[in-house]
């Protein structure tokens, strides 16, 4: 009897159904909300044009001086803004924030257009400019602030989650595009594809209407107002909690950076080029792990959904020291399966328990922690692959990953109370009108009936 109502058919479509529709609300915020809509294409614009050009102008560089030296630097230069990472988030909490973003993408666009007069070596140092303005602007934190205004937070892991597949989707793509348009057209086609790539986010960005929050006047000195950030974390548990695990994770995975080299040179007796097929098949397992995140978010929450994240990157580390293409493969798929699970965790974590204007401060901080940590970790990695060897590295990664995973789920951390965006009042004074609109439409007295 039992096995009778499983397999029929009538009993099996519940459940199926309440997995489409869990999978299917996912999309509500693309569907539903055409200012979202416009948002999520701006957003994908800029990511194409930032990084099918960024990448390229090393390439630039390294044409026009033929120095390795001089070609890293361009890394330098993005990375190097960072540093100032608090001082870019206090300035984010005091403007507002769509406005500074305008003004940000149009200077950027000026920039490009500045490379037009690139000729030769003598001109190199205006690369570098634009460099480390693009830098700067990836650094301010102001887009993650500007979402907390936008979004309401019943739409915070579903929103996040599909720009977080967008962006994963288009790092595939774009760095190969980039080198294309670079090797067909010269570096003047990358000038002119970063202008119009910033001026169509501005011009996107112009015609979403996006009711901010008002900025506040600083209520105390200006290197305390600075520090906030780092101060605020601490008092929300779950962010501390979160904010630890992906530091330590961050302090070992830079070693990744040099380890996975090795591995396919030493362990697989693969050329150089085949960094390129592990970069593709990680970027398609992010894509898939970005949609597959935002329901884990929201079924078991940001400690959850983090803590599963842990636990597959462990998993794909671990399954890469086994020396064959196939499996090597399979575990670089499921280390990029893992990886949004923990940054939509941290994302829509910072989102919903976080002020509208700490916003900046916060994800400022979050960003120093982390980018240091993960700067160390490739600096050592660099260092000691020689003395350590990669199966080492891998498995220091790997145990890391599942300590971190442990941690998380072991803990017992309070779920901290929403912190209400402007979006959210916006939706619930939208909410009382139709109701006090429908009450009075119910309680209208009927019209008089006319006998002839």
């Amino acid at each position: 009897m039992e096995a009778q109502l499983r397999n029929n058919p009538r009993f099996r479509r519940p459940l199926v159904t309440r997995a489409m529709t869990s999978f299917g609300r996912l999309w509500t915020p693309l569907r539903d909300n055409p200012r979202f809509r416009r948002l999520f294409v701006t957003e994908a614009v800029m990511n194409f044009g930032e990084t099918a050009v960024y990448l390229s102008l090393a390439i630039w560089i390294k044409n026009l001086t033929g120095s390795n030296t001089e070609t890293g630097l361009v890394f330098l230069a993005v990375t190097a803004p960072g540093l100032a990472a608090p001082l870019l988030g206090h300035l984010v909490d005091r403007v507002h924030r769509k406005r500074l973003m305008m003004r940000m993408y149009g200077c950027m666009a000026l920039l490009f257009l500045a490379l037009l007069d690139v000729r030769g070596v003598g001109q190199v140092w205006m690369i570098y400019v634009v460099t480390v303005a693009y830098g700067v602007v990836s650094a301010t934190p102001a887009r993650p602030a500007l979402l907390k205004d936008f979004l309401p937070s019943k739409d915070a892991a579903s929103a996040r989650s599909l720009l977080l597949v967008a962006s994963q989707g288009i790092r595939i793509v774009s760095p190969a595009v980039g080198a294309a348009v670079y090797v067909a057209f010269g570096g003047h086609a990358l000038a002119v594809m970063g202008t119009v790539t910033f001026l169509a986010a501005v011009l996107m960005l112009a015609s979403i209407d996006i009711p901010e929050s008002e900025p506040e006047p600083a209520s105390e000195s200006f290197g305390k107002s600075v520090v906030a950030g780092f101060r605020f974390i601490p008092k929300v548990p779950l962010l501390l909690r979160l904010t630890l695990t992906a530091s330590a994770f961050m302090a070992v995975v830079g070693l990744l950076e040099t380890a996975v080299f090795a591995a396919a040179d030493q362990g697989l007796h693969q050329k150089a080029a085949f960094f390129g097929v592990i970069t593709s098949f990680q970027g398609g397992g992010s894509v898939v792990g970005g949609l597959a995140s935002g329901w884990a978010v929201k079924k078991w929450r940001e400690a959850g959904a983090a803590g599963i994240g842990y636990a597959l990157m462990g998993l794909g580390l671990l399954l890469c020291l086994i020396k064959s293409v196939p499996v090597f493969l399979v575990g670089v798929v499921a280390f990029g399966f893992g990886m949004p699970f923990v940054l939509l965790a941290l994302g829509t974590a910072f989102h919903l328990y976080t002020p509208s204007r700490m916003q900046g401060r916060a994800n400022a901080a979050l960003s120093a922690i982390t980018g240091a940590a993960q700067t160390a970790s490739i600096a050592a990695g660099a260092a000691l692959i020689g003395v350590l060897g990669y199966r080492f590295m891998y498995v220091l990664m790997a145990g890391t990953a599942l300590v971190c995973a442990v941690s998380i789920g072991l803990s017992r951390t309070v779920q901290p109370a929403v912190e209400k965006s402007v979006a959210d009042e916006r939706e619930e004074a939208e909410q009382e009108e139709a109701e006090e609109a429908e009450a009075e439409a119910d309680g209208a007295e009927p019209e008089p009936e006319i006998h002839v």
